[in-house]
């Protein structure tokens, strides 16, 4: 039996703080810069070398406006992903098996690594509805930011099933690559689906992660049991997200 999700805890939008992991068990399946070359008489200058991570502003820059979604969303102020702070009672935690962090630690503060260089979120909801869509924009080095694509993408591989903890309660946690031909964002993405079951509530989201260059911006969509579950919006919102997380990095390393 479906039972109606729990929309996604959302926190006042505040700096990233540290992430408590707990147990878990079960499961399956700088760039340096280059000397001018010298002129004649004058002092040699040297040439600015591409910043290592997008800024804060660049990172307000990729995110998605109310007018990138369909008709009949509202966009929730001043609220973001990130439940480290003010909401960690609602935080989902594992621990013993690391691989399966990566799918933990993007639900509870909606990005990857928690030593970001730059971050933003935005929250936006259904009109009488309890679906929710959201994106976190952060900015790492790139080395950085392709270590944790590439433990995302060894997380939605074998943590298919993974014991966890929901509010310090007893949870199961279930993750899938999503169905069907994906199309690839940005230098990299990853498209998949994740299922919380905790007593008798249980939450699910759709989730789209991309990177580009050190950048790295996840798409989540925490739907309903009634309407159109926020495929629409959610697809939208990613495929735009990506467009605009890939101009912002261009001009970084």
């Amino acid at each position: 039996m479906h039972v109606r999700p729990r929309r996604v805890a959302l926190a006042t939008l505040v700096a990233a703080s540290s992430l408590l992991l707990a147990a878990c068990d079960g499961g399956s399946d700088s760039a340096s810069g280059k000397s001018a070359a010298p002129g004649s008489g004058k002092k040699d200058k040297g040439a600015a070398s591409a910043p290592a991570s997008i800024t804060a502003d660049q990172a307000q820059q990729a995110l998605v406006a109310l007018t990138d979604l369909p008709a009949g969303w509202k966009l929730e102020p001043n609220t973001g992903l990130d439940k480290s702070q003010g909401g960690g009672e609602e935080q989902i935690t594992n621990g013993s098996r690391p691989e399966c962090a990566p799918i933990t630690t993007v639900l509870n503060t909606g990005r990857l690594e928690e030593d970001h260089k730059a971050n933003a979120q935005v929250v936006f909801t259904k009109k009488g509805d309890q679906t929710t869509v959201a994106q976190d924009v952060s900015g790492y080095e790139r080395a950085q930011a392709e270590k944790a694509m590439a433990g995302l993408r060894t997380a939605v591989e074998k943590c298919a099933s993974f014991d966890a903890k929901d509010s310090g309660k007893k949870a199961t946690v279930k993750v899938k690559k999503a169905a069907g031909q994906q199309r690839t964002y940005g230098d990299e993405s990853v498209s998949y689906a994740v299922t919380v079951v905790s007593g008798g509530m249980q939450m699910d989201f759709d989730l789209g992660t991309v990177r580009s260059h050190g950048a790295i911006t996840t798409v989540l969509n925490n739907y309903s049991d009634r309407g159109d579950r926020g495929k629409e919006a959610f697809g939208k919102a990613l495929a735009k997200a990506a467009e605009k997380l890939t101009a912002a990095a261009s001009k970084t390393a």
